[in-house]
């Protein structure tokens, strides 16, 4: 049915109409005021009580709205103002946290600049064709047949999940005489991690009715800001593997500051820093003689993210990539090593810690991972298994549960590793279920999506024992 000529076209049509009634619904929610939507809505009551209460008053009351709005939206419609906008953004913000940046506004116009306020236009959020036939809304399943049809409510899901940002106009701008300046301070909260180009700032001339206002381009350049996963607050950490540690020795561990005890000296073998020479044996020896120092030992962790995800477990994937987020933020990579690992297009591997990148670049590049459109669970169990002679621990995080996934834990426990699993579901019940069918031999931490953070705070009392224990 779905692959009929009459089928496509109607929804083609009705993509069409939603595709256009979106962008008009957003045209005139920046145009017309709090005031002006009570004061639309009030000329339809007027005309519905006329015929029942048939006073001269209420002539007059619709005229008079008539005349109000007419005056304001000519009013609005003839306002002008040039202005150019200097953006301060902050290097990264996070997902789900509000974020205040700084705007330098200067009057590049020859009139006065009153009443105006800047707002920030977050990009396009209406979906692709594509995208809307062939995505499904969580829970469509369960709508009546009208709903599923038409998709309205998919329609406002998607658009909802590809909001990049929120925000509200600025407070109103002081007087500006052409040739001033002044700062002004916004705020948004970003919903989803990524990149956000800044390229649509624009600025709200309100009439001095406040019925209506002209919304009009600020000339601003292109601004781009990193916006790292949600993270969240974990609980006091006990990882598996203690027992074993990295070697790294004098040159990993002097990048902080700190160094192995020095234990003696030697001659001078080829490839020996010169930092480490000896000047004064050398100058009493004659002979080149360099220090020796006592290595340095550190535990070496892996945070394995699981990217096969499909479509329908997006939001789980976003979930896993918060969690992948929060353990990174709070493994103290002052005094071991975090070797992040995920499949993206091949094997990727990134390196934090002692000697290491520092870790925020590390929550920058989660920022950016997405989802693989094809699963290879064996090259991910080869890139982990490739560092399995110096990892301390595994931390893995699945979005999801399978059987792929289980004979990946398998395989990694029966090579000896220490690991620390997590996977994401949606509901107990459904992970009791993908348990009882695919039974992990190692313990696993089910964490719901939407109840996150509940759950790694009761990390003990939701963890699924092995089979038999």
């Amino acid at each position: 049915m779905a692959n009929t000529p009459s089928a496509s076209l109607f929804q083609r049509l009705l993509y069409r109409t939603y595709h256009r009634n979106s962008a008009l619904a957003h045209f005139l929610s920046h145009r017309i005021r709090p005031a002006g939507i009570l004061m639309v809505l009030l000329i339809p009551a007027a005309w519905l009580i006329m015929p029942v209460y048939s006073l001269a008053p209420l002539f007059q009351v619709r005229g008079l709205l008539f005349v109000l709005l007419g005056v304001s939206c000519i009013w609005a419609f003839f306002r002008r103002a040039q202005v150019k906008v200097t953006r301060k953004l902050p290097r990264l913000a996070t997902a789900g946290e509000v974020m205040h940046y700084r705007c330098k506004v200067s009057n590049s116009g020859k009139k006065n600049v009153a009443g105006a306020c800047l707002l920030e236009l977050p990009p396009d959020n209406r979906p692709s064709f594509l995208l809307f036939n062939r995505a499904k809304e969580p829970g469509e399943e369960t709508r009546n047949i009208f709903d599923r049809t038409f998709g309205y409510y998919r329609w406002e899901w998607l658009q909802k999940t590809l909001t990049l940002f929120t925000n509200k106009p600025s407070p109103p701008l002081p007087r500006l005489k052409p040739g001033e300046s002044a700062n002004v301070t916004l705020s948004l909260t970003p919903h989803k991690r990524g990149v956000i180009i800044f390229r649509d700032l624009r600025l709200c001339l309100p009439d001095p009715l406040g019925i209506f206002q002209r919304c009009r381009r600020a000339a601003s350049g292109r601004d781009k800001l990193i916006v790292l996963p949600h993270r969240y607050r974990l609980p006091l950490l006990d990882l598996p593997g203690s027992a074993r540690f990295q070697l790294g020795g004098e040159a990993a561990s002097g990048t902080i500051g700190q160094s192995g005890d020095f234990t003696s000296v030697r001659e001078y073998r080829p490839g020996d820093p010169i930092r480490h020479i000896h000047w004064k044996s050398w100058a009493r020896t004659g002979k080149a003689i360099v220090k020796e120092y006592e290595d340095v030992f550190f535990p070496r962790y892996g945070l394995v993210l699981d990217t096969f995800a499909p479509a329908e477990h997006a939001s789980l994937f976003e979930e896993a990539v918060s969690v992948a987020a929060s353990f990174a933020a709070s493994i103290d990579t002052r005094e071991t090593l975090l070797d992040l690992m995920f499949i993206r297009d091949e094997a990727f591997v990134f390196s934090a810690g002692r000697g290491e990148e520092r870790i925020d670049k590390m929550l920058e590049i989660l920022a950016g991972v997405n989802c693989e459109p094809t699963t290879d669970f064996d090259a991910l169990q080869n890139l982990i298994l490739r560092f399995r002679d110096e990892l301390t621990a595994c931390i893995c995080i699945f979005s999801g549960w399978c059987e792929q996934r289980r004979d990946t834990v398998a395989r990694l426990q029966s090579s000896g590793m220490n690991l620390k699993i997590l996977a994401l579901c949606r509901s107990f019940d459904e992970a009791q279920q993908l348990h009882q069918l695919y039974p992990s031999p190692s313990p696993v931490q089910w964490l719901r999506a939407g109840y996150v953070q509940e759950d790694l705070m009761l990390a003990e009392s939701r963890i699924t024992a092995p089979p038999g224990q």
